[in-house]
């Protein structure tokens, strides 16, 4: 990162410190920890040491060593080792610190040294060390692309928007790279040489107030001195890391490199920042409607209370109830605010539904139509459910089955059917009558034998017919001359008709008989007369 002015400082080792509180630890602070690398750094996870530190050591980068030229608590010091193709946007290892409570002011004091020679990562970040908040994360830098020169400035990454600061630099919000702007400008750092790092900060009053202050030294000397910080005021400190990254992720070490820390020391503000509040909440359930109560969380008489139902609807209060729209299982959220933060916690509640109403019963009806024998029937009209059934008797001992279908009786006549329409709402009949006729038979005609040789040219036919149904009925004879006769009939039997014919030879005689319904039946037959 380029500065507008350098300031070079003489290689030689800075004077030897005291580890009791130091001129720029401000008046009337209190000591929360003192430590000077005196614990074996074992490779592991959460590694315990003294003094409430832990360690993050998976690969046993970090390891305790002797420097008898340390300058506040020598021999042992801390080494976090970079070895060959160690990738950037990570750290060896990290040493980590929680601040008891969260913090809005402190102080923090380190001795260290980066190797020499040393690597640069291409970014132009080396990172020392980390103070974390939610959305909050101070940094101390050596910042400055390989070969140098490198400048030890102070990384502001909040969420705030801090570009009025000078000197400043980066996105808004975001990081903003605080160089110095005092004694001369930006403090050059030579690798191989050990410095003494002394950081102040005290938050702003809000996100927007301007009155938050930045301030570090090094070896003693006033390097930067910013009084107009915005911190997002709602998160204060609450972990202090010894994690040094290496850059962004996509490039490696090509040689073996090594930070060193010596005796490290955190101080606070009495009292501090009130504690984070802990959500906590009880809950019952009766049908849909669930009651919460938070009465269980830890927080100031002024905290705020305020819910999420888990379907996408919201309330607040201490104690409240929600009706949900449907069962089933839901998950709720409380969000206890106050001066310390805000807490949430999250549980499932299961609304249950009142059981349904019982399906209505359903209601049988159908309309009939009938030809012939055969008689079509339609429930379409019936009330039910779509999953119910429908049978039917057709008055004749037979059944059947089907929303829509027919039937064919055996015999003309008035028979009554049941519709019987099922479903979950139980069961329904309706019965209406429907009335057949079996279909017309047309008349069965007799003319009577052919005759030949007869005599005379006066003829008497005499025909017979026979016909159960759909009287009367009308005849005609087709005497075979080209003339014909008519007449009626009111029983089925003979017919009889006389007909002169006026020359002698053969006719063919066509008795025709037609009922009511217009059915026909006819014979023929052939007379022969002669001289």
């Amino acid at each position: 990162m380029a500065a507008s002015c350098d300031r070079a400082e003489a290689p030689v080792e800075p004077p030897r410190f005291s580890s009791s509180a130091w001129a720029n630890e401000p008046a009337g602070f209190t000591l929360l920890s003192d430590y000077g690398f005196d614990d074996a750094m074992s490779v592991g996870d959460g590694v315990p040491l003294s003094d409430g530190w832990y360690l993050y050591n998976p690969d046993g980068f970090a390891t305790q060593t002797a420097d008898p030229g340390a300058p506040v608590s020598p021999p042992n010091v801390g080494q976090w080792r970079y070895p060959v193709g160690f990738g950037g946007g990570a750290a060896p290892a990290t040493m980590y610190r929680d601040l008891g409570v969260p913090r809005g002011e402190m102080y923090f004091r380190y001795s260290w040294k980066a190797s020499n020679p040393w690597e640069g990562h291409p970014t132009g970040v080396n990172e020392i060390s980390f103070v974390i908040a939610q959305g909050n994360i101070l940094v101390v830098e050596m910042n400055g692309t390989p070969g140098g020169p490198y400048h030890l400035i102070v990384n502001a990454e909040f969420t705030t928007s801090n570009g009025h600061l000078d000197n400043s630099t980066g996105d808004d919000p975001g990081a903003r790279y605080l160089f110095g702007n005092v004694n001369g400008g930006n403090y050059v750092v030579t690798p191989g040489q050990w410095y003494e790092i002394e950081v102040y900060f005290n938050m702003s009053t809000t996100s927007t107030s301007r009155d938050g202050t930045i301030r570090w030294w090094v070896n003693g000397t006033p390097v930067g001195d910013y009084t107009t910080v915005n911190f997002d005021a709602a998160h204060p400190f609450e972990e202090f890391d010894f994690s040094p990254t290496w850059g962004g992720i996509g490039s490696s070490k090509t040689e073996e490199d090594f930070f060193w820390y010596d005796d490290v020391r955190l101080s606070v503000r009495s009292g501090g920042v009130p504690p984070a509040p802990v959500a906590n909440f009880t809950s019952s359930c009766a049908g849909l409607t669930c009651s919460v109560d938070a009465s269980s969380s830890t927080a100031q008489a002024s905290a705020t209370y305020s819910w999420s139902w888990g379907d996408a609807t919201s309330g607040t209060g201490k104690t409240t109830s929600h009706t949900y729209g449907a069962g089933g299982t839901y998950s709720v959220t409380l969000s206890v605010t106050d001066a310390g933060g805000t807490s949430t916690k999250t549980q499932s509640v299961t609304a249950t539904a009142p059981p349904p109403p019982p399906p209505p019963a359903p209601v049988a009806n159908f309309t009939s139509s009938c030809a012939g024998l055969t008689c079509s029937v339609d429930a379409s009209s019936s009330t039910a459910q779509a999953s119910a059934t429908y049978s039917w008797t057709w008055g004749d001992a037979t059944t059947g089955t089907g929303k829509t279908t027919s039937h064919t009786y055996g015999a003309g006549g008035t028979y009554s059917v049941t519709l019987s329409v099922t479903d979950a709402g139980g069961t329904s009949t309706k019965t209406q009558s429907v009335t057949v006729t079996p279909p017309n038979t047309a008349p069965t005609v007799s003319a009577g034998p052919d005759q030949t040789d007869l005599t005379g040219l006066l003829y008497t036919e005499s025909a017979t017919f026979s016909d159960p149904d759909n009287g009367p009925w009308t005849y005609s004879i087709e005497w075979g001359d080209g003339s014909s006769l008519t007449g009626a009939a009111s029983s089925q039997g003979t017919i009889s008709a006389a007909h002169r014919y006026l020359l002698f030879g053969s006719y063919t005689i066509r008795v025709i008989v037609t009922d009511s319904l217009g059915a026909q039946g006819s014979d023929t037959k052939v007379v022969t007369f002669i001289l």
